[in-house]
């Protein structure tokens, strides 16, 4: 696979034709004409006893020059009314570097065979335009009844790499598909993106699977498509592609980080009116949950060696302890009207944050609660998540939002709904608004301001 970052499509190539006349039809229609203005000349260099022979096959080729030019112009002009119509590809020809060459050499040398009054310059032209016209129709025939799909993840974190599997598939029987080449467009909101994967041979009825690898490095979403499949088999001279339109779309959720044994123990000083029991290794009242990374303040008596073993890791034991931890979360995408990278590189890292205490919460029990709103472009709020089953729609929402310099007039700062909520404030704003400063809803939360250069000491994310 070759990837590379391209502001154009996968049919912006070098030598390919987009007015509506077919360049291999002119070419044939040129040459046609001029193998009948110089018929009698060729004629006239080889033996009597030859020359009828040799006149019905420059006649043969006249009539077939121009027969496949006059299909080549008119017809294409039909082929482009009716192309995209239902799930039809739609076709693509271009003349790649070495089939730019090669055309220069040929129009030299017929010209030169103008000039000079040379005839058997004329000849080698004529078999260089067959050369060429063969090249097309070869590739033409090996891509004919092929079709590609593609296998991809509807969700991914960011950062994480990801392959993609493309399947092209033969459906003629008996003509296998040689060096067939699969172009995949990948986009999203700032770049786009083209990846390549090679078929030496696909086999006439059957398929081949080839993969691409992909990390993407931003949240939001990835539109893939249309998907293309070109070959230039045999001579390399010209290149023939069907363009297929499969888009699919890849969610990429935030980058997730730590959170330290501090922030726990701060929950449990403010969850409510319920005090959580001394964690015991296995108490009566204790319950093992799961096995999670070893944190820096746990307690080694919890760590699962044999675990930790197998992983190469600290593994530590987790035990639910009946007591519920819930979460009030406001997120405040505070962006200016020209923002900075600085600016733009805060905004992800308080939507990495916001997401990593709203999924550790969800993940702690079954019974954990989560509420968020986020402020941005707009306002959205997602409430009554409920344990690790609320984690996918809490991703979806965090993936797509959009920062945006919302006035503080417009957004008063709500408290927790509940008493036994966690309240938190997660802010990209260098100073907390006025408005703020003797609300309700700030006192009863916890503020955190969103700095790259000072991050929570509870709270470590890798880097991107």
């Amino acid at each position: 696979m070759i990837g590379r970052s391209s502001h154009q499509g996968p049919t912006g190539r070098v030598g390919e034709s987009r007015a509506g006349v077919s360049l291999n039809g002119l070419l044939a229609l040129v040459c046609g004409i001029g193998l009948l203005l110089v018929r009698d000349a060729l004629v006239s260099t080889v033996p009597p006893t030859a020359q009828s022979g040799v006149r019905i096959l420059l006649w043969l080729a006249v009539v077939v020059l121009l027969l496949v030019g006059v299909r080549e112009v008119l017809g294409r002009g039909v082929r482009r009314a009716h192309r995209g119509a239902g799930r039809r590809p739609r076709r693509v020809r271009r003349a790649p570097r070495e089939g730019l060459y090669y055309l220069g050499l040929m129009a030299a040398l017929l010209v030169g065979s103008f000039l000079g009054g040379d005839n058997l310059l004329m000849l080698v032209v004529a078999l260089m335009i067959g050369l060429w016209l063969l090249n097309a129709s070869a590739s033409d025939m090996l891509l004919w009844r092929c079709d590609v799909r593609r296998k991809v993840p509807d969700r991914v974190m960011a950062g994480e790499v990801l392959s993609v599997e493309v399947i092209v598939e033969n459906r003629k029987r008996l003509v296998p598909s040689w060096l067939v080449l699969a172009s995949d467009q990948i986009e999203n909101d700032v770049e786009m993106l083209e990846s390549r994967v090679l078929f030496a041979r696909v086999p006439g009825g059957d398929c081949r699977s080839g993969y691409y690898r992909l990390r993407p490095g931003r949240r939001g979403r990835y539109r893939l498509g249309p998907i293309e499949l070109s070959t230039r088999f045999p001579l390399g001279l010209v290149e023939r592609g069907l363009v297929f339109n499969r888009p699919a779309e890849i969610l990429v959720y935030p980058r997730l980080g730590r959170v330290s044994a501090s922030w726990y123990q701060g929950q449990v000083e403010t969850a409510g009116a319920v005090p959580r029991r001394a964690r015991r290794g296995g108490g009566a009242d204790d319950q093992l949950q799961r096995l999670r990374e070893f944190r820096s303040g746990d307690n080694p008596r919890a760590v699962h060696w044999r675990t930790s073993a197998r992983r190469g890791e600290l593994m530590v034991r987790e035990f639910d302890q009946h007591q519920h931890q819930h979460l009030d979360l406001v997120l405040d995408l505070w962006q200016p009207s020209r923002p900075t990278r600085s600016d733009r590189q805060r905004v992800e890292l308080a939507v990495s944050l916001a997401a990593t205490l709203c999924v550790e919460t969800l993940r702690q029990s079954s019974g954990s609660r989560v509420a968020l709103t986020v402020w941005g472009e707009g306002v959205s709020e997602l409430s009554g998540l409920v344990g690790p089953t609320g984690v996918n729609e809490l991703l979806d929402l965090l993936a797509t939002v959009r920062p945006g310099p919302p006035t503080p007039e417009s957004r008063p700062l709500p408290a927790p709904a509940a008493a036994n909520l966690r309240g938190v404030l997660v802010t990209t704003r260098p100073v907390v608004a006025p408005e703020w400063v003797q609300a309700e809803g700030l006192s009863s939360r916890m503020l955190v301001h969103v700095d790259p250069d000072r991050l929570p000491g509870w709270f470590a994310i890798g880097e991107a």
